[in-house]
């Protein structure tokens, strides 16, 4: 009869641990799904940073690409705006010099309208803008002009008649 308690005593002891043995059994298996569980998060996470840093790569390259893009384009619209300028204050340059030609034209101020004209158009060329046309009875129609205000002014130097170029 002592041995009655003794034996379930052991008894109990062996079940407590074959449940102990369970319980350890299940709660490691607990952990370990659990850490697989992390392990395939993190997995996935690394996977969706690296695919994210690639993708922010990618667009960084093709920023730099469309900036310096951008730039060239500028700087051209900027060359391009430059000459226009010119080109415009070459053309009031003509104008000026045509009512310059209106009010007292000589043969001086026919040729640098001439040689004004040629210029522009030239820069107008370059930036393929439409030239500019003067009708040709412009310049003979102020020569002719010119000759004769010149002769009003100088009548000595129109005496002779090999000087006059009508």
């Amino acid at each position: 009869m002592f041995f009655l308690p003794f034996i379930f005593g052991t008894l109990g002891l062996a079940v407590g641990a074959v449940a102990g043995t369970f319980t350890t059994h299940a709660a490691g298996e607990n952990d370990r799904q659990s850490a697989k569980h992390h392990r395939t998060i993190a997995n996935e996470l690394n996977r969706k940073y690296a695919s994210l840093e690639n993708r922010y790569y990618e667009l960084a390259d093709q920023s730099k690409k469309q900036i310096v893009e951008l730039t060239r384009q500028h700087a051209l619209d900027e060359v391009e705006k430059d000459c226009l300028r010119l080109a415009v204050r070459l053309q009031q340059y003509l104008i000026s010099l045509m009512w310059e030609i209106d009010r007292e034209p000589t043969e001086t101020a026919l040729n640098k309208f001439v040689q004004a004209v040629e210029m522009t158009n030239n820069v107008l060329c370059q930036i393929n803008e439409e030239l500019i046309f003067i009708p040709s009875d412009y310049y003979a129609r102020n020569l002719i002009a010119a000759v004769k205000r010149e002769k009003f002014i100088n009548p000595m130097y129109f005496s002779d008649e090999s000087n006059i170029t009508e």
